[in-house]
């Protein structure tokens, strides 16, 4: 590693050394990707999915099972969904011009697509279809990875992001009953459905009334304890030629409540000024940074909150996890009624502001309640 080179990775999938942790998840997504187990990953966003998922799928590609990631954060109906999966699968089971026509030859008899390449043919094409026909023969683009995965003699891991965003399609319902029918029954592909919206995949995977219930294997990723990334911080500093002791390492992670991105964005921030070794007074500017980088974003949640949505979060930020509809709580930050409070936190678990745990109820973003803290709270 180079020494002027950060050690620490936010914002972007985490890889190498720099991907922390998660032995249990990478195993247990590694067995179901060998085991041909369909998986949906839940949990709040920026909680490392798209890491963890990069990690298994680099340790289960190989020359009989080929991994394939697919983006859905950009697309805004069913048929771009379509069209890209055609291109990623075709894509990640070959790179021969050739072979691509041929593909498009043998296992479409009813879509005639067309290509268009990018600066080097060889490696960059996207696929076009007729969205009409696309409605009507569906089916032909859904029954590819199958296809291709039989004919070559290999299984498939096909790896969808930010599927939640799918619900947003016209006519999802049918949709996912499209997509739920002929996955199935497929015997030599797997799906590993994630996104970073917590509540919209629950509902979609956990409901029974939804086409995706019981799918596959549901698992909600955890935080990585605290314990963890002190070994992880401490030993990256190392690495690079600079120190951080256990103590501060925990500070780090306390601070922002073990939450993936925000450890790995304040460690940047403390590394980034540390020439020897971390001290408090980095660790104070380095958080005050970090709620700098992010104040236009929390100052624009909160003024888009009703005032008795802005009472919950006072609330919260107080110290209040549980019993809001308590006759003192709901006089003392004026929440209004029992019944308005469970309204409250529906509207704010939608708006991805906060999140339930069993009985309690937190921010989503470690980072907001800190600055809430800051600049609402004691203001």
């Amino acid at each position: 590693m180079n020494n002027n080179e950060s050690p620490f990775i936010f914002g972007r999938k985490a890889t190498g050394n720099s991907f922390t942790d998660r032995e249990k998840e990478t195993e247990r997504l590694l067995s179901n990707f060998r085991n041909r187990v369909n998986t949906v990953l839940i949990s709040p966003r920026r909680w490392g999915k798209s890491s963890l998922v990069k990690k298994a799928g680099d340790l289960t590609n190989s020359e009989i099972i080929k991994v394939i990631y697919i983006d859905a954060f950009n697309l805004r109906d069913a048929g771009e969904f379509y069209t890209m999966m055609a291109t990623e699968v075709i894509k990640g089971t070959s790179n021969k011009i050739e072979t691509w026509v041929e593909y498009v030859k043998r296992f479409f008899s009813h879509l005639s697509p067309r290509f268009s390449f990018g600066t080097d043919p060889f490696t960059s094409f996207e696929l076009s279809f007729e969205m009409d026909s696309v409605e009507r023969n569906y089916q032909e683009i859904l029954e590819l990875p199958e296809k291709i995965a039989i004919d070559k003699k290999i299984r498939l891991v096909i790896c969808i992001d930010e599927f939640q965003n799918t619900a947003n399609f016209s006519e999802s319902a049918l949709f996912h009953k499209r997509l739920r029918t002929a996955w199935q029954n497929q015997q030599m592909v797997t799906y590993c459905i994630y996104g970073s919206k917590q509540h919209m995949m629950s509902a979609l995977f956990e409901k029974q009334s939804m086409p995706f219930y019981k799918f596959g294997e549901t698992f909600h990723i955890g935080k990585i304890s605290n314990l963890d990334w002190v070994s992880f911080i401490t030993n990256q500093f190392q690495h690079t030629g600079k120190s951080i002791d256990n103590s501060m390492a925990q500070k780090i992670a306390s601070a922002v409540k073990c939450h993936s991105y925000y450890v790995q964005q304040l460690s940047h921030l403390v590394w980034q000024r540390t020439t020897n070794k971390a001290n408090e007074d980095i660790l104070i500017a380095a958080l005050d940074d970090l709620l700098s980088q992010n104040a236009m974003l929390y100052q624009r949640d909160t003024e888009m909150l009703s005032e008795t949505q802005l009472n919950f979060m006072k609330a919260l930020a107080s110290g209040i996890t549980r019993g809001f509809s308590s006759q003192k709580n709901l006089l003392k930050f004026k929440l209004g009624s029992s019944a308005n409070v469970s309204k409250l936190r529906k509207a704010l678990v939608e708006k991805e502001l906060v999140e339930t745990q069993g009985k309690d109820t937190e921010f989503l973003d470690p980072a907001y309640e800190l600055w809430f803290v800051r600049e609402i709270l004691k203001k």
